[in-house]
């Protein structure tokens, strides 16, 4: 029976050898698997491999046992944080008879990242003498920060593929090369070398997902990831992996929908494998959804994309002035809370906010001086679409009920907008402005204890931005902000086709977010009308000065919020809206309207 367990013993720990697999989750480098060698010159940090040598013009190793060696698979990540020379690089043995890495003879293969050439190959080497046997592209690492994951195959004819992916993340592998070499049926050793010189290129590489085994055989279908206009007639197709030439260039692979039909042309790109080139004969109408269908497209192991996979684009339009407006801005944030600016798309274009800046500058001046992007991505805005920029979204979500999460768009730095009054401006690409807002703190609520924590809200967004009257404090029922959705102030002003009327003729300003104004609609057949809009009380008393020689257009509306001319909430109570509207030519117009100030009960 001990004969028994010691021989199951001896089974299970030469399995165990013949293969790495460690990514240092377990914080070290001791067991599963142990690795030896310069142990002293190297640590585990935050789940990777990391260098730990602060010797000048060293060479230091680890190694771990490994039997892999032929119809194998040997794949890692690595970040090296320096441009690589002749003096600083990385050698990975895949194969070797040695534990000794530093050893002055011994056998094997392995990957050489860095050199004079800044490349990634493939070496062979017996005894002492070294051969590159697959010679990677030239400069692809003279970079100060060089991440990178390598893929090296070996099949059962022993033909070895060298392949790198730049972006370390195993989507965009791009085969290196490829070579015959019979070499080396067995291995004993896998394991990691580097070599530096100064101090400038001390404890700056990184290492993570080492595996040398069987080859892994990839079984999941490719996945359609997405669509980016190139043109009115050209689409680039992404892929999550690479994909098959013949299935990605086959036109009758592909099909958009609203009359557009295959492509005319299909190339899958000469060296981005996982992306498709499309060209059609028909063009896509400005600001009109499509949907890409594509079927039939297999992957490099030959797994078929799932049936019917689709896409969205659209082809987007320049802004136009007063297309996206600013319908709500926040700049006096609670403690710990994020400024935000809330846009909204009042046109009928798609808009892409990487063509618009947000911008603020001098109140006196009134020259913009502080522009900054708001996204290097492709974000569109749909027609009546909101978009809150801030540079936390987590901060105002943690703060203030949003049922739009997907409406935040995170900006890498939002204008600092003053607490006392400043300047919120929507520009495009050539500073041509699209929206622009000079607001002022005394455009809140009078009757609010503290502006801190509140936004101001857009109450119509079809009238003037910078008319004060149509901008009141977010409603204290709606939790003071209301980031990606209707505000809560929000109001018509459409009148009932009356040359003036009042709506709602009862309103109680209570910041409650229902009925908190009362809207004075004008509309008249003529142009050219002056109007003066005063309010009085039911006995005739002076109350408000709203409105003093202001030209008007043919419609709009004026808002008053139950405050007078002392910043004083008025009684409840009956009170007289005075409009009086004049021209040029003498014509004189004078109505009186009646609204009731109430209170809740």
């Amino acid at each position: 029976m001990k004969f028994f367990f010691l021989i199951l013993f001896l089974f299970i720990t030469t399995i165990c050898c013949a293969q790495v697999s460690d990514n240092f989750s377990d914080g070290d480098f001791a067991n599963n698997p142990s690795w030896s060698g310069d142990t002293i010159q190297w640590e585990v940090l935050n789940g990777m491999l990391h260098s730990n040598d602060t010797v000048a013009s060293d060479i230091f190793y680890l190694s771990a046992p490994s039997a892999t060696a032929t119809n194998a698979q040997w794949e890692f990540w690595d970040s090296l944080q320096f441009n690589t020379s002749s003096l600083n690089y990385i050698d990975i043995y895949l194969i070797s008879d040695s534990a000794n890495l530093k050893a002055t003879s011994f056998n094997g293969f392995f990957v050489r990242i860095g050199n004079t050439q800044d490349d990634i190959c493939l070496y062979k080497r017996t005894g002492s003498t070294t051969t590159k046997i697959i010679d990677g592209a030239d400069g692809i690492l003279n970079t100060s920060n060089n991440v990178s994951r390598i893929k090296v195959i070996r099949d059962t004819a022993n033909l070895w593929t060298l392949e790198r992916d730049l972006t370390g993340t195993g989507n965009n592998f791009v085969i290196e090369g490829t070579i015959t070499d019979t070499n080396f049926q067995t291995s004993s050793f896998f394991g990691v070398v580097v070599k530096q010189s100064t101090a400038s290129f001390f404890r700056k590489h990184f290492f993570d997902d080492f595996y040398a085994g069987p080859t892994i055989l990839d079984t999941i279908p490719p996945a359609l990831t997405g669509v980016n206009v190139i043109s009115s007639t050209q689409l680039d197709v992404h892929f999550n992996e690479q994909v098959d030439s013949s299935t990605a260039q086959n036109i009758n692979n592909y099909s958009v929908n609203n009359v557009i039909g295959p492509p005319a042309t299909a190339q899958r790109d000469l060296t981005d494998l996982t992306l498709a080139h499309l060209t059609f004969s028909a063009s896509f109408q400005n600001s009109l959804l499509y949907t890409i269908t594509a079927n039939n497209i297999s992957d490099l192991s030959g797994n078929i994309l799932p049936a019917n996979s689709t896409a969205d684009f659209v082809l987007p339009e320049a802004a136009q002035p007063n297309d996206i407006i600013i319908n709500e801005i926040l700049y006096n944030p609670n403690t710990g809370g994020e400024d935000f600016v809330e846009l909204y798309n009042r046109s009928s274009r798609v808009i892409n906010l990487n063509e618009l800046n947000i911008a603020s500058g001098d109140y006196d001046t009134q020259i913009l001086d502080d522009i900054n992007i708001i996204t290097t991505e492709d974000v569109f805005l749909f027609p009546d679409g909101y978009a809150v920029l801030t540079e936390s979204p987590e901060a105002v979500m943690s703060q203030y009920y949003s049922p739009s999460p997907a409406t935040f768009v995170q900006v890498a730095s939002l204008p600092a907008y003053n607490i006392d009054y400043d300047i919120a401006a929507l520009v495009d690409a050539a500073q041509a402005v699209i929206d622009r807002l000079s607001y002022s703190d005394t455009w809140h609520f009078p009757l609010l204890n503290d502006s801190k924590g509140v936004s101001l809200e857009r109450i119509n967004p079809n009238k003037q931005t910078q008319d004060s009257t149509n901008w009141h404090s977010a409603a204290e029922s709606a939790g003071f902000a209301t980031p990606g959705y209707r505000n809560s102030q929000y109001s018509e002003t459409s009148g009932d086709g009356s040359e003036i009327s009042i709506a709602p003729e009862i309103f109680s300003p209570d910041n409650d977010g229902h009925n908190d104004v009362v809207n004075i609609n004008y509309h008249f057949d003529a142009v050219g009308y002056t109007a003066n809009v005063i309010i009085y009380d039911s006995r005739g008393r002076y109350v408000r000065n709203l409105v003093k020689n202001e030209l008007l257009g043919t419609s709009g509306s004026f808002t008053w919020d139950g405050v007078n001319d002392k910043r004083e909430k008025s009684s409840i109570g009956i009170y007289i809206v005075f409009v009086e509207v004049f021209r040029i030519d003498g014509t004189v117009k004078s109505f009186k309207k009646t609204c009731v100030l109430a209170s809740r009960l």
